[in-house]
């Protein structure tokens, strides 16, 4: 009951994340976002990091090259296209092809891993992408931006396969280390790699940005970082640790339906007829692709 009551509460967390993105943008630009994130982030992380670094496995080279780019693919590759994603398009949109992520995770490892796959998996992987495809020309808003909705549509498959470049670098890690050691050493490692690479061009833009912000702003910039980029994580291992696999990736099959229903609630965006079709083929290639 405490697992199931855990995960529950981590998808409320994750569907409201896009709501509160949306938001937050109408104040400041991803990368500011992305940075304010992910240093508040850092100032619970770094101390954790430092407490348990002498008790904790030591990284092999193989092991550090998976970490770095866990990192990058979690912090700047992620969450900037996730940004990028709801400037352009709808909630319900962004959160519908987040969910073909395991059709994006049979792909990539057939062809980085050579991994086989049945012919209910490839139909699944061919139906989840016509759904994705369908999207772009039918999930429009009714006022128009055909454009600008397939450019968030194509960040948004951007972003999904940033995650599971993000989750198999995290699986392969968690052969000898623990889910809090990864997820908090990858977190720093694509925190310091953001600012290695933005700081010199865009640390004092960031710096504006920030001073300008509003407190509501702010209160949902830190609520991010704890809650959605913290606690989440914390309550989905926490689940994770007590039901199998499976039927906690059967949770996560909720958050584009509470995404869309927050977003119809607090965002007004409707939820149309084409949108509820897309997702039906989306969800039903993403079935086939599980269960085979």
């Amino acid at each position: 009951m405490k697992a199931a009551a855990a995960l529950l509460l981590a998808i409320l967390i994750w569907a409201s994340n896009f709501i509160m993105v949306k938001v937050v943008l109408r104040d400041i630009d991803p990368l500011t976002l992305t940075w304010l994130r992910f240093l508040l982030a850092a100032l619970f992380y770094v101390p954790y990091a430092a407490a348990t670094w002498r008790r904790a496995p030591r990284y092999t080279k193989r092991e550090w090259a998976l970490l770095v780019g866990a990192g990058l693919a979690l912090v700047p590759a992620f969450s900037l296209t996730l940004y990028w994603a709801l400037i352009y398009t709808s909630v319900a949109n962004t959160a519908l092809v987040r969910m073909t992520e395991p059709a994006w995770v049979l792909l990539l490892g057939a062809v980085l891993l050579g991994e086989s796959a049945t012919r209910r998996q490839v139909a699944g992987l061919a139906l989840a992408l016509a759904g994705t495809a369908a999207l772009v020309l039918l999930g429009r808003p009714p006022d128009g931006g055909g454009e600008r909705d397939a450019l968030g549509i194509g960040f948004m498959v951007a972003n999904s396969v940033a995650w599971v470049a993000y989750i198999l670098c995290f699986k392969d890690l968690l052969r000898r280390h623990s889910v809090t050691q990864v997820t908090v050493h990858a977190a720093l490692a694509g925190t310091a790699a953001l600012v290695l690479f933005t700081g010199p061009t865009h640390a004092a833009t960031v710096a504006r940005a920030a001073g300008t912000m509003s407190p509501p702003t702010w209160t949902l910039v830190i609520a991010m970082a704890l809650v959605v980029t913290i606690g989440s994580n914390q309550l989905f291992s926490y689940g994770l640790q007590r039901v199998t696999a499976g039927a906690a990736a059967a949770y996560s099959y909720l958050t584009p339906i509470l995404a869309a229903v927050f977003a119809w609630i607090f965002l007004g965006e409707p939820i149309t007829a084409a949108i509820v079709i897309c997702g039906a083929v989306i969800a039903a290639g993403v079935y086939l692709v599980n269960r085979a």
